[in-house]
């Protein structure tokens, strides 16, 4: 069953789910000079504008892109974080996490290797010091500290969610207990005065470390006062739609030892209600880029202005998208839980949840799948088998549901987002395992005009080949098993010979990976299981099957599955193993099926 990787802050769909202008100004682009130039040698006063015009700029990928170039970062991390005014210090941290937000690895990295560590927890220590004594300070001196803390934590989650071996570092026990050791601050200052942009911001931190490791969640539980923090957050009534939404993410993964058909239950419905009232016009036109053209030629009193609007309005729309984005990701890992549940104590489901999986979670995902594909297809992919688990026949649910997804599937390009493309495929090889199980499965796969479709065939096959090229394993999985069922209906015995020669092909191809030769040895025995299958003696047995198996399949797989180290991958070294044992028998059990 897939599942919906987890990078809150950092996803792609958060990224570009509203795309807005991707072509930057050309005109901006020759200004971005005096910008950087101010940076390095402005007075207080201009590199504060400067920084604010450029944390705009970057939300242009072009723009930011050039700046990048022209060595942002390293200005940033040699004149800004360590500057004399607070200001600028909290901002240019506020910078840096927006670039490792946006630009992901590469940026990440970058900052790691720089030491970024250490100006982190300097940035830390001060807080530490500051928060006992901030009820005494002025209103502006309190903002500046809150966004501080805001800018670090969440810096410390994008550069996290920007490499899994940041992520590794991050969650070892020293560098956990530094994090830890703030959020005690937090609790000791007492967590309700704390801004609920920064409150949020604890929350995600919580959420995505802990929908990544389990150890981070043990060393929360060890934490007696962290402990109780995570347990009581039902409590409070306090927050807006993403604090409502996190809180729900902090119990599902803090529950998963736990976990019972009620609280999966729970879970669904108060995700959903925490965000059902958002309007995504509303975001789309409120994340709009500025015009920095407009921005750029007006006096600085009045860009200051413009800058503080948008950023208002953009930020409380990101907030409302992350939101949704969360809570798609709630959905569908909770309808895993739900399966593994199921799997486990084979326990009948309540009629609630029944119903909640069936009636309520399809039309959510359903408005959402044009905004947030690639979460929606991993949404819909575990659904669709949790379904085939539950005996819950999809097609009776509702004809206008199921043709509308068929649809939007058909409706995606055949371009090369990976994460589009394997969602896409994925729910098409679930939705064949659903019309496998149909009485009437012909009639369903004439509906997806699949029945004898040849051409439907080759678009795969040349998917397969052209992912397969890119070393990508994991779609080239997913469209073998929508061959192998393809392949495994009846009265298509010309679509069958296309597969089955297809598989044949790639088990003597020395570029077929071990993993894959696995798969297609698998979809082998599967698809000539039984010679009663109309299509087994005229391709099969017409087309010498069983000799090119004997012959030339045998040979290859036993020389590639030998070359699979054990002590680097014990668990392919035991399938490989086992699948090479089955085609023994299966080729003397075909030997024998016609004698």
């Amino acid at each position: 069953m897939g599942k919906s990787k987890k990078r809150s802050r950092a996803s792609a769909a958060r990224l570009n789910p509203l795309a807005g202008r991707t072509t930057a100004n050309k005109g901006l682009v020759k200004k971005l000079d005096p910008l950087l130039s101010q940076l390095t040698n402005g007075t207080p006063n201009e590199k504060a504008m400067a920084l604010a015009s450029i944390s705009v700029i970057c939300e242009d990928p072009v723009a930011r892109s050039e700046l990048l170039r022209q060595k942002l970062v390293h200005v940033v991390l040699s004149q800004l974080i360590n500057d004399d005014n607070t200001d600028i210090v909290v901002e240019a941290f506020g910078l840096l996490r927006n670039l490792s937000l946006e630009e992901g690895y590469d940026v990440s990295t970058n900052l790691w290797r720089s030491g970024i560590w250490s100006g982190i927890v300097k940035g830390f220590e001060q807080l530490k010091q500051s928060l006992p004594k901030c009820d005494d300070a002025p209103l502006e001196s309190r903002r500046s500290l809150f966004d501080y803390a805001d800018n670090l934590l969440s810096l410390v989650v994008a550069l996290a969610n920007g490499s899994d071996a940041i992520l590794v570092q991050v969650l070892n026990e020293d560098k956990l207990q530094t994090i830890f050791q703030v959020i005690h601050a937090f609790l000791q200052y007492g967590i309700d005065k704390l801004p609920l942009a920064l409150l949020n911001t604890v929350l995600d931190l919580l959420y995505d470390f802990s929908s990544e490791s389990f150890e981070f969640i043990e060393h929360v539980l060890q934490d007696q006062e962290l402990a109780a923090f995570v347990q009581n957050l039902d409590q409070s009534s306090r927050g807006n739609e993403l604090t409502k939404v996190l809180v729900q993410g902090i119990n599902l993964q803090f529950a998963d030892m736990d976990m019972s058909y009620e609280k999966a239950d729970s879970i669904i419905h108060n995700v959903c209600s925490s965000v059902q009232h958002i309007n995504w016009q509303e975001l789309q036109i409120n994340t709009e880029p500025l015009n920095e053209q407009e921005m750029v030629n007006q006096e600085p009193s009045h860009v200051a202005q413009k800058i503080k609007d948008y950023t208002s309005k953009r930020s409380e729309s990101l907030m409302k998208l992350q939101s949704i984005e969360i809570a798609v990701d709630l959905l569908t890992a909770s309808t895993e839980m739900v399966a593994s549940l199921y799997e486990e104590t084979q326990r009948k489901l309540p009629e609630s949840l029944l119903k909640t999986l069936t009636e309520f979670i399809p039309p959510v995902l359903a408005n959402l799948q044009p905004h947030l594909t690639s979460r929606i297809l991993i949404s819909w992919n575990n659904l669709l088998w949790l379904y085939i688990t539950l005996g819950v026949n999809f097609f009776q649910l509702s004809d206008e549901l199921s043709s509308n997804l068929w649809q939007f599937i058909n409706s995606l390009p055949q371009d090369d987002q990976i994460d589009i493309q394997l969602g896409k495929w994925s729910v098409v090889w679930v939705l064949l395992k659903t019309i496998s199980l149909q009485q009437d499965a012909n009639q369903w796969l004439n509906g997806f005009q699949l029945h004898n479709n040849a051409q439907f065939v080759q678009n795969v096959i040349s998917t397969y080949s052209k992912w397969l090229e890119n070393n990508n394993v994991e779609l080239c999985e997913k469209l073998l098993g929508v061959l192998g069922t393809l392949a495994s209906f009846q009265g298509q015995v010309e679509i069958n010979r296309l597969i089955g020669q297809f598989i044949l092909e790639q088990l003597v191809l020395d570029r077929t990976p071990p993993l894959l030769l696995v798969d297609l040895t698998s979809s082998l025995f599967e698809i000539y299981a039984d010679a009663s299958f109309d299509y087994d003696e005229p391709v099969y047995v017409k087309y010498g099957f069983q000799e090119i198996i004997k012959s030339k399949v045998v040979p290859k797989l036993r020389q590639a599955f030998k070359l699979v180290d054990r002590n680097k991958d014990a668990v392919l070294k035991d399938r490989c193993t086992e699948s090479f044992n089955i085609l023994d028998s299966f080729i003397h059990y075909k030997q024998s099926e016609r004698q």
